[in-house]
């Protein structure tokens, strides 16, 4: 007869624990995901071009040497409405593989009155004027720019538009459409004050082109550019990460959260796509409601009898204002 092998067994009294399958936390990012994501997206840019080339339909407005990349979006879907006007303000995160080229990036700089001090701060800088090109003005640019075609003008002539923070909330009546009707050309604010002098304003201005940008929508739904087409999956991968850390999580080394409410609980899903291809799912919300929002048992009724309520005071509200309506016609015939 064979030999029969040994088989430890647990000591009496012991039972064998249940290995549980590794998997990643519910509130956190899956960089593998993200990266499968990243490498389909890719794939699917590369393939379009391949068949627009061979297609004898040629876009004409495109530069065959140095074609445009595409944009690739992170969309970002809140359980709730952003109400908070705080949020709103456009939010800046720092990338690791910047969007823009600092060599090529013409930048228009808005300030406040006067104008002059700013010129000779960035003229007697070479790290700024070889950067900034146009220094505005509030009231120059009121005089300047009245009409929209002029305003449309000075949005196709610079690649990027900050703004002094103390003026930012003025532009949007000064600038109009032709500016806040695209994301892309929205002022972006940053510290120019004398008193922090010319140190600050390279910082703030080199930052600006390492960032990109989050403008929250007074909605559930909000979108932030994370990297370009002739990107590697790596770099989308990395900055995708860097913005969801800076949006979502928040926390020690990364600063305050600037974007979702509530954080990871407060966020629904996550997609990655560019402007034409379908949006790639990187991170879905197992529970699309929060506890609170839930109506408990008899909430129903006491908002139901609420709203009634409500009802029945805009009825007595109306009677009393056709009451006096009334009551005004007939002294008037009887004067």
């Amino acid at each position: 007869m064979r030999d029969k092998k040994a088989v430890a067994k647990p000591p009496v009294g012991e039972k064998e624990k249940a290995v549980a399958p590794t998997s990643n936390p519910p509130y956190q990012l899956d960089n593998a995901q993200v990266l499968k994501a990243c490498k389909a997206l890719s794939k699917w840019v590369n393939e379009k071009k391949t068949e627009s080339s061979k297609s004898k339909k040629a876009n004409l407005l495109e530069d065959p040497e140095n074609p445009t990349p595409e944009t690739v979006w992170l969309n970002l879907t809140t359980k709730k409405l952003v109400t908070d006007t705080k949020r709103l303000k456009p939010a800046r995160i720092v990338l690791p593989h910047p969007l823009r080229n600092p060599q090529t990036t013409s930048i228009c700089l808005i300030v406040k009155d006067p104008q002059r001090t700013h010129k000779d701060i960035i003229a007697a800088t070479p790290a700024l004027s070889a950067v900034v090109k146009k220094v505005v003005g509030v009231s120059k640019l009121r005089a300047k720019f009245k009409s929209f075609e002029s305003r449309r003008l000075l949005a196709a002539s610079y690649d990027l538009f900050l703004a002094d923070e103390r003026v930012v909330c003025m532009l949007p009546s000064i600038l109009g459409k032709s500016f806040y009707g695209r994301s892309t050309k929205i002022p972006i604010p940053l510290s120019v004050s004398q008193e922090e002098g010319k140190k600050n304003l390279v910082s703030e201005v080199e930052s600006c082109l390492k960032a990109t940008y989050l403008h929250l929508n007074a909605a559930a739904s909000s979108s932030v550019r994370v990297g370009l087409s002739n990107f590697t999956p790596e770099m989308v991968s990395e900055n995708v990460a860097a913005v969801v850390q800076k949006v979502v999580e928040g926390g020690k080394g990364v600063g305050k959260k600037v974007g979702v409410p509530s954080g990871w609980k407060g966020l629904r899903s996550l997609h990655l796509k560019t402007p034409e291809s379908a949006a790639l799912p990187l991170w879905l919300a197992e529970e699309l409601y929060e506890g609170g929002d839930v109506l408990k048992a008899g909430e129903r009724e006491e908002l139901a009898a609420k709203e009634a309520l409500r009802k029945d005071k805009v009825k007595e509200r109306r009677k009393k204002r056709k009451m006096k309506k009334r009551q005004a016609m007939v002294s008037k015939r009887q004067e």
